[in-house]
């Protein structure tokens, strides 16, 4: 075997000099640009493609948050699955709930102020009447299949997947040469672009159908149309019966050059052709789907896009591309490591207690890639980013609330995606009605509720309420969502982002707060009669239905907070008897968090409910990341409360869910804990949690496809390396010893400071930075192992926290470069 690297095109060629039916799939990282002291990043990757339908999770996946594709490289029997941001199973009927009558409402609040959990828990339920409804599971819309006669032994195989382009590229030689066959989805034309060209020795000739296969697992009634000819492939899909006549439809455009082409039945035959460009959009409809088809709106479209390969993968550039380029990780591995295959770096992580370093600079990467490829300014990803083979969706592959969609999304401000972001801030917006008629219905209030899980924007009326989670009591999720609003502003400063879009759904979280704290305790404090800890339950209680989970207080306390600091930014809400004053004095009255008698921080503020730690979710964390509430300088207390706490879970395994580790990670990184950030990490990368295309599962063992761990780790691996909040830069918080050396760029901080590089050598006790601050400002820099010396053209004070810290004075515009010696 060869390796030639072209250095001009950063891509790295495979030469197999063997007889052999193998293949090497290369994942070729984005060009790094300006940032000259990094290397190429050559990602290979050694496999089996997928040969059965079923193992659709290892095919390699491209997407722009509106439409993805899996392709599975086979040679000569191509398999692509098309999937669509809006393929959920039609609904029947919505989700739907009763009209709590106020006498119910107040006899809750009572049986909880008072203890009697049970009785408040059963009145929650049946009072509810909840009955289930809406949008299905997401599932897959079809498969194209393209067939190419053989001619001869397969040789030279390889499958590329360019992470700065989506561009995924099928390579081969046989008897007619070598072969070129590439696909990618268009993040500014909105379009699958797949390319298909001649070998070198000879023409094109092949066959292209629109299909389904049984393993998709569609539901008994579900009737399928192929409507194609030669122009325009077209695959027809109508639900059961019982929806208002709801359906979908793909629609691939075909341009030939040279040969010829006719259709067989529903087979487009093409013969001795120089190429084949294939361009497909999607779409569903909610109803009376037959009209929606005969007005044929994507045959339109797609003939205004240019058949023009190089242009669209230009436009692919500029878009997905630059976004992509702006934030790198490099942790100092060996060139030669960076070129071992994906399922040799992942083997050989298994085999060690020590970071296999171009493994990780590879999940990073690969990670950014999946979420950007799963967001998109209308939507962020979902448990499955955009992808499905089957309709068999791990709980659905809904957005799931308490958890899952806020952790996909963590990395997403931070990382400098605001493009991606911008489908999380307006699906959020698209739920406001709904979640506004949860808190109205359910709770009797004005204000927002959240509803726990939601298809997509299409609903955001509350979910499954049972005996085990009545979801409406869960006050805190709401504040959790809207966190990364708050984040946004503080990493841009944007007034008109606060004004417009964030201050008025904290305004409505200040009317719910006012309207459902009505109980006080003995000490004045107000309870949260009618709490939920998600999902959990104290080990002394099966009872969900409490008072006072540390999730709702701190979720209250971030929300209230939030919102007095933007109205006194805007200058709104300020005079007597106005909001600020309101919502201050609930603040004030707020209950303080616990410590319990293992001295860690008790899930429920409220005597004799005892904690489980052996559990998946670690929601009574939420002070610390992401809130950052709880700091060992401004909650010392608390913050080695919850220090313990994090211990305490530790010991157990977080049932080896997928989000559990990534919470926990993330909690740690706040908490300092560079040994808890390094052990979860080092689950996820051992256990079997990645595919060999490096997207992931819910669980270990490639139990349940899910892109919670892939789309969450890098914001891991962002606050191990920098945490910010404003006024604040500390760097290295929660670093791993292990990770000696490294560099990261482009990370932008809660404070508008862009952390232009920072390079870092543990041996040598050193670190440099380049900071970039939008505006004048003094900024405490913190660094834990203290800092020895310090060099900078900038100002720079004492700080009252000792030598671990310094005030910098940053000025507007300026790149202000930082060397410092570690103590």
């Amino acid at each position: 075997m060869t390796i030639a690297i072209s250095r001009k095109e950063r891509f790295c060629s495979i030469h197999l000099h063997a007889p052999v039916y193998v293949f090497l799939i290369l994942l070729l990282c984005r060009p790094l640009g300006s940032h000259a002291g990094f290397n190429p990043r050559r990602l290979v990757v050694s496999a089996t493609y997928p040969v059965k339908y079923r193992d659709w999770q290892s095919g390699f996946l491209s997407g722009n948050g509106k439409m993805g594709i899996i392709v599975f490289g086979n040679p000569l029997n191509e398999t692509v699955i098309y999937n669509d941001r809006k393929f959920n199973l039609a609904k029947t009927g919505d989700r739907s709930f009763a009209q709590v009558s106020p006498s119910d409402l107040a006899k809750i609040k009572s049986y909880c102020a008072g203890g009697n959990f049970a009785e408040a828990n059963k009145l929650a339920v049946s009072s509810a009447q909840y009955k289930g409804g809406g949008e299905g599971n997401k599932h897959p819309g079809y498969e194209m299949l393209i067939s190419i006669p053989s001619a001869g032994t397969v040789t030279n195989y390889s499958r590329t997947c360019n992470f700065r382009t989506g561009e995924i590229t099928v390579r081969w030689s046989d008897n007619r040469g070598a072969w070129v066959r590439k696909s990618f989805v268009s993040r500014k034309d909105n379009v699958v672009i797949q390319y298909l060209t001649a070998p070198d020795k000879g023409k094109l000739t092949c066959a292209v159908q629109l299909a389904t296969d049984p393993e998709m697992l569609f539901p008994e009634g579900m009737s399928f149309i192929n409507s194609s000819d030669a122009g325009f492939l077209n695959m027809r899909a109508k639900y059961p019966n019982g929806t208002p006549g709801a359906g979908y439809e793909g629609v691939t455009r075909v341009i030939v050059s040279g040969g010829s082409e006719k259709m067989d039945g529903n087979v487009l035959h093409v013969t001795d052709a120089r190429s084949v460009m294939l361009l497909t959009r999607t779409d569903k409809y909610y109803e009376d789907c037959e009209s929606q088809w005969d007005k044929k709106i994507l045959q339109k479209q797609l003939e205004q896009i240019p058949a023009d390969y190089n242009r669209l993968l230009e436009g692919q550039i500029a878009t997905h591309g630059a976004i992509y380029d702006r934030v790198h990780l490099d942790l100092n591995a060996g060139s030669a490591d960076r070129e071992r295959s994906n399922e040799d770096l992942l083997a050989g992580q298994k085999q060690s207690s020590l970071p296999v370093s171009a493994l990780w600079e590879r999940i990073f990467d690969a990670g950014r890639y999946y979420f950007l490829s799963s967001g998109s300014e209308t939507a962020p990803p979902d448990l499955l980013g955009i992808w499905t083979g089957d309709c068999n969706a791990g709980w659905g592959g809904y957005y799931h609330l308490d958890a899952n969609l806020n952790l996909q999304i963590a990395g997403g401000n931070i990382g400098n995606m605001p493009e991606a972001m911008e489908g999380y801030f307006k699906l959020n917006e698209d739920w406001r009605p709904d979640f506004a008629l949860n808190a109205q219905k359910l709770l009797g209030y004005l204000g927002l509720l959240a509803c726990g899980n939601t298809p997509g924007p299409t609903t955001g009326l509350m979910a499954n309420i049972n005996d085990y989670y009545p979801y409406q009591y869960a006050t805190g999720e709401e504040p959790w969502l809207l966190y990364p609003f708050w984040e946004h502003y503080l990493v841009t400063g944007d007034r008109k982002f606060l004004k417009d879009r964030l201050y008025p759904l904290l305004k409505e979280m200040g009317y719910f707060y006012e309207d459902f704290l009505s109980h006080e305790d003995a000490n004045g404090h107000y309870i949260f009669a009618g709490s939920v800890s998600p999902e959990n339950q104290p080990s002394n209680l099966k009872v969900s239905l409490l008072n006072n989970s540390a999730f709702d207080i701190s979720g209250a306390k971030f929300a209230l907070t939030a919102l007095v600091r933007a109205c006194k930014v805007l200058g709104l809400e300020s005079g007597a008897g106005e909001g600020v004053e309101r919502w201050t004095r609930i603040l004030d009255k707020i209950p303080p968090y616990l410590i319990n008698a293992d001295g860690a921080l008790q899930e429920w503020a409220w005597p004799g409910l005892k904690d489980n730690y052996n559990h998946r979710h670690s929601s009574q964390l939420l002070m610390v990341w992401p809130y950052g509430e709880v700091t060992p300088e401004n909650a010392p207390v608390f913050f080695g409360a919850a220090a313990k706490t994090l211990e305490r879970k530790d010991a157990f395994n977080y049932e080896n869910a997928g989000h559990g580790l990534l919470h926990s990670a993330l909690i740690a990184t706040g908490l300092k804990n560079n040994v808890s950030v390094y052990s979860k990490l080092m689950r996820l990368f051992k256990e079997d949690f990645y595919y060999n295309n490096l997207c992931t599962s819910h669980y270990g063992e490639h139990g349940v496809f899910c892109t919670d761990v892939c789309n969450a780790v890098p914001a891991i691996m962002m606050e191990m390396l920098i945490s910010s909040a404003p006024g604040v830069l500390e760097l290295l918080p929660a670093l791993p010893p292990e990770l000696e050396k490294g560099e990261i760029s482009g990370v932008k901080g809660r404070n508008r400071v862009t952390v232009q590089t920072l390079k870092w050598d543990l041996k040598g006790n050193f670190l440099q930075c380049v900071l970039r601050s939008d505006i004048d400002q003094n900024i405490t820099l913190i660094e834990r192992r203290g800092i020895h010396s310090i060099r900078t053209g900038a100002s720079v004070k004492p700080s009252s926290l000792g030598e671990i810290a310094r005030i910098i004075h940053l000025k507007q515009g300026v790149e202000t470069s930082v060397a410092i010696k570690l103590r």
